[in-house]
């Protein structure tokens, strides 16, 4: 009751006995007209005794219940789905990891952070050593206690040229952690990074017990216990009793993945799953016009593109990924395609919903012209280009058949091979010449470019190195003055869009659909289902 009290100021008249015995009567079933009575003979007045049931009705019924079961339906699995945070890759990943593990910090709606595991973060003056002072009380799924054992383990996993982790690229300014005490860790740092604890909040940094070699099941601090997991088929939790945190509502939470978009949305609306990510665009109509069916929706910096290698002979023509860029239809993409959920892109990450986004850089407009040109000087001809294509999210292949077909129009033989989704993140991604990618929002500019066009970066997909790039994606996070700032972030913003390779023709926001009992739904726009921060605040109103 202490919470609603904050919350709304009219409860602060009320005694606590008041207000217990004004939630026991809405709980019971009490009607407006038995509220109105019972106050207005305590001496409130009839406005006012109206105005406490109506906020009293709706804050009991945006309380969280206990119990019940949810059925998510992703949109991608294979058999390299795993429970090893380093090695997370797609969205069920993510949404499973936030199911079995926590983090030192936790992302918010706004892209900043706060503590989870973590109870307080403490810096020095330039941002090369930071704090982390950890919870007492926080128990893994076997019973042990969080220490800083556990935090030391996991964060080494993450350093060094033999670490296998996909997020290694944002901690390489972590030069060691040391153990403070028990509940008490360290980073020291070569060089400043204030974004350190945003970054540890992301998906790749949830905590292991200490020696953690087997993942064949997790043993976390998260909110749910593994029941089940078989990777390319599904995982199944049930609520971890010793949860240290609020939340963790469920009885059993489910999550498995069926790629194909209209057998996704049948099921949805069937009632087989009780929420599916990426809702195709032209269906958001006939799920806003069905009676228990919710839009779940999040503007965000999420894209689409298609990745030429550099380094591989069939994809390093210059002018042939020039070409490419140029005969992007955007706009029809944007308007015709997600039906204006998400902006028009510009062939390099940063969109306007970072921070640090360049307003300065050209809008990179279809020319076929232009592209005409480029695709003479590359000495191409007729010859087809194989493209593989999957619907790893909207637009994916659709941007690769309107390249088709504008490629057409001067000459170029764009060979689209469309494949499942199914495993397409260890078989295809990263492997062939040419395929189409789709990439979620990170919280900073800095995060998101080191994670995928850093030289060294497990993720850099068309394998661009560039020595000046990579140093000012290091120089700019110390960097305090705020117009060499804006500067820098578009100088690395514009090496991007000239030099990298690839099309990103569209941003695209997150547009996931969602039962009406599915309550608690996170807003953090960083991926599907909230960020999938959403496993620790799902409850089901029955």
């Amino acid at each position: 009751m202490s919470d609603m009290k904050k919350n709304d100021p009219r409860y602060g008249s009320l005694s606590h006995g008041d207000e217990q015995q004004l939630f026991e009567m809405i709980k019971r079933g009490a009607s407006r007209r038995d509220v109105l009575k019972y106050f207005m003979a305590s001496g409130a007045t009839l406005a006012a005794s109206g105005v406490l049931f109506g906020s009293a009705t709706k804050a009991f019924a945006e309380t969280p219940k206990m119990g019940g079961r949810l059925i998510m339906a992703g949109d991608q699995h294979g058999p390299n789905d795993t429970l090893d945070p380093a090695l997370f890759t797609s969205a069920v990943d993510y949404f499973r990891g936030r199911m079995y593990y926590g983090s030192l910090t936790r992302l918010t709606d706004e892209l900043g952070y706060e503590p989870e595991l973590a109870e307080e973060v403490l810096s020095n003056d330039d941002a090369t050593e930071w704090t982390f002072k950890l919870r007492k009380g926080v128990e893994f799924h076997d019973g042990k206690s969080l220490t800083a054992d556990d935090v030391i383990y996991t964060m080494n996993r993450h350093l060094g040229e033999e670490s296998v982790s996909k997020a290694a690229s944002l901690v390489t300014m972590v030069d060691r952690w040391e153990k403070v005490n028990d509940h008490e860790v360290k980073a020291v740092l070569n060089s400043p990074n204030a974004d350190l604890p945003i970054a540890l909040g992301t998906f790749h940094f949830k905590i292991l017990q200490e020696g953690t070699t087997d993942f064949s099941t997790a043993v976390g601090t998260g909110p749910y216990k593994v029941k089940e997991f078989a990777p390319g088929v599904r995982t199944i939790g049930t609520r971890f009793e010793n949860f240290w945190g609020e939340g963790g509502y469920l009885d059993e939470l489910e999550h498995y993945g069926i790629g194909d978009s209209t057998s996704r949305l049948n099921a949805f609306l069937a009632g087989d799953v009780d929420a599916m990510v990426n809702l195709p665009p032209k269906a958001i109509d006939q799920v806003q016009g069905t009676d228990g069916k919710d839009i779940w929706s999040l503007q965000a910096g999420a894209y689409v593109n298609i990745t030429p290698r550099l380094d591989m002979e069939q994809s390093s023509n210059q002018h042939m990924w020039q070409a490419m860029q140029l005969l992007q239809d955007r706009q029809r993409l944007l308007k015709g395609v997600l039906k204006g959920q998400g902006s028009l892109g510009n062939d390099q990450p940063i969109n306007a919903a970072y921070f640090d986004h360049c307003p300065d850089i050209p809008q990179r407009e279809l020319d076929p012209e232009k592209a005409k040109w480029h695709w003479e000087q590359s000495g191409i001809g007729s010859t087809p280009v194989p493209v593989v294509a999957a619907e790893v999210a909207p637009g994916a292949v659709e941007q690769c058949l309107f390249m088709q077909r504008e490629g057409q129009k001067i000459g170029a033989n764009f060979d689209v091979k469309k494949v499942t989704t199914d495993g397409y993140w260890g078989a295809v991604w990263l492997k062939e010449p040419i395929c189409v990618a789709s990439w979620n929002m990170r919280p900073t500019a800095n995060i998101m470019m080191t994670l995928a066009f850093e030289g060294s970066a497990a993720w850099n997909e068309t394998r661009w190195n560039n020595d000046n790039f990579n140093q000012l994606l290091v120089d700019v996070r110390g960097e305090t003055d705020p117009d060499a700032r804006r500067q820098k972030y578009c100088d690395l913003q514009t090496m991007i869009h000239e030099e990298n390779g690839m099309s990103l023709p569209v941003h695209r926001n997150y547009v996931d659909a969602a039962a009406s009992y599915v309550k608690g739904r996170s807003n953090v726009p960083l991926n599907n289902f909230g960020g999938a921060e959403s496993p620790v605040t799902l409850w089901r109103d029955a």
